[in-house]
């Protein structure tokens, strides 16, 4: 059966594609519909079906909570430790340490010159020694014209304070798509040739980091993920990620676009604590040269690069590939823009981005047929999380927010039966129970976020509780719509473009 399969989709890549696209695009469509139609001619089922979505999303939200609290606890005992004297003092680490070398790799586009100074600032207070870094400015040939005299400044200034200081300029050839994942991928080779091929450094002992433009690293991140990939095991199959908060420019942005900006750093915390092979590296994050090369780096056709990333070294290497989380926050920055709707246009634009990565679900499919080497439960697993990630960003608004209400409402005669009358009022329960993980997240991100002076002012004041009020529609303008849309234009074969986030 796996083998027919195979050779079918072998025979026919282009119509498997597109009919794996149409499936992905189309289910979200099907559970909003089957919550309509469904509560006409089966009300029952909607009904269970519905409760048994929100006990769902509190076991979520539990783990939510656990998690984020577990994590904010690590972060501050990986801040306590200092990790070059340990990279220093460890016989796992001392005889090695000074044989790695970091490349950060920038890729930008027509991003403010305050923005990138800000970057290889953070950079240069690294307790890790600059002289064994390389930092890459990877900039963009079509906008040569644009950024040509930034670039050489920048390099001017910061060339002689980091071991090499390289300005790539990638140029756009057929088979490519426009974003980071084609000018990661024409970066990373570069330095290859550069350090590999020409001045002849190790591969197995450099270390690449894909950085966003406006990432501010902590001053501690390079020595620990030295000392984190120095006593990994299976060092060459590992992916090495911190959490990311947009609180760079928190305070500047309007609060609907901030809550979505705290929900993601918080989720991403939450994760981390129980990061393992099954964790998708996300936007800012390290891994080795040498896997990348094995691997031949980000494809350079597909636009949501670190999961599809991810997911190409777990079929390349048998499901052989594992995150270790690094408890140090990244701080980026939240979509902004100059005036506030633009600030909101910019948001549902970059979250449609983000939820672009559905195109990893055909992808995903195809491998779990083509890859029957990796366990069954394990192929399992990780296609099920893909897309569960996917189909509850736009589904679950709709199921949680006005689930409850659909079946009363489509079929008034179900109103009166004893499930019709207790429907609401048994999920309203459940999701109340829900909002511990909202008090986490409230709590946790007032502990972390350090603009916050006055923290236990931030406690009392009324708007840090007062804002999640706003989160139903949060949920909707800048998550289940974006996420619907970018599904449905899979679906209908209107592929997206990469559209840079405005900085200001």
């Amino acid at each position: 059966m796996n083998e027919a399969i195979v050779a079918y989709m072998a025979y026919h890549p282009v119509r498997t594609q597109r009919g794996l696209e149409i499936v992905s695009g189309a289910i979200p469509w099907l559970i909003i519909i089957f919550l309509f139609a469904g509560s006409y001619f089966l009300p029952h089922v909607v009904a269970y079906a519905i409760l048994a979505f929100n006990v769902y999303w509190l076991y979520r939200s539990v783990q939510l909570a656990i998690n984020a609290t577990v994590g904010y606890l690590n972060v501050r005992a990986t801040e306590k430790t200092d990790w070059m004297a340990k990279l220093r003092s460890d016989t796992k680490t001392k005889g090695e340490y000074r044989g790695i070398h970091q490349v950060v790799i920038i890729p930008n586009v027509k991003e403010p010159q305050t923005t990138i100074e800000r970057n290889l600032k953070s950079i240069l207070v690294s307790n890790f020694p600059t002289k064994n870094m390389t930092v890459v400015l990877a900039m963009e040939e079509r906008a040569r014209d644009f950024d040509k005299e930034k670039a050489a400044l920048l390099a001017r200034r910061y060339r002689k304070q980091f071991g090499n200081l390289l300005v790539t300029w990638h140029p756009l050839v057929i088979g490519e798509t426009i974003g980071k994942h084609s000018n990661n991928t024409y970066a990373a080779r570069q330095v290859k040739n550069f350090l590999v091929d020409k001045k002849r450094l190790d591969i197995k002992k450099i270390l690449v980091t894909t950085s966003d433009a406006d990432t501010v690293f902590p001053s501690q991140y390079f020595s620990l993920l030295t000392y984190k990939f120095l006593t990994a095991s299976n060092r060459f199959r590992q992916f090495f990620q911190a959490p990311l908060f947009m609180y760079n420019n928190l305070s500047r942005i309007p609060f609907l676009v901030r809550i979505p900006a705290i929900v993601g750093g918080i989720h991403l915390l939450s994760t981390l604590t129980k990061a393992s092979g099954r964790f998708m590296n996300y936007s800012t994050y390290s891994t080795s040269l040498s896997m990348l090369d094995e691997v031949d780096y980000w494809d350079v056709d597909v636009i949501p690069e670190d999961w599809h990333l991810n997911l190409k070294c777990y079929f390349k290497f048998g499901g052989n590939i594992g995150t270790i989380p690094l408890f140090l926050p990244v701080y980026l920055d939240a979509a902004e823009s100059t005036t506030r709707w633009k600030t909101y246009k910019n948001s549902y634009e970059q979250v449609k981005r983000w939820a672009w990565g559905v195109v990893d679900v055909p992808y995903v499919i195809k491998k779990f047929f083509q890859h029957p080497e990796i366990s069954f439960w394990d192929r399992f697993v990780k296609i099920s999380l893909t897309m569960e990630w996917h189909f509850t960003w736009s589904t679950a608004w709709f199921l949680i927010t006005i689930g409850a209400l659909i079946p009363t409402f489509v079929n008034p005669a179900f109103a009166r039966t004893t499930l019709g009358y207790n429907l609401s009022r048994a999920s309203g329960l459940i999701l109340t129970i829900c909002l511990v993980g909202v008090l986490a997240i409230t709590v946790i991100d007032i502990l972390l976020n350090p603009h916050r002076k006055h923290k236990f002012l931030a406690f009392l004041h009324p708007v840090t509780y007062l804002q999640w009020l706003f989160l139903p529609v949060v949920g909707l303008l800048f998550g289940s719509l974006p996420g619907l849309e970018s599904q449905t234009r899979l679906m209908l074969g209107k592929y997206i473009e990469y559209r840079v986030t405005e900085k200001v």
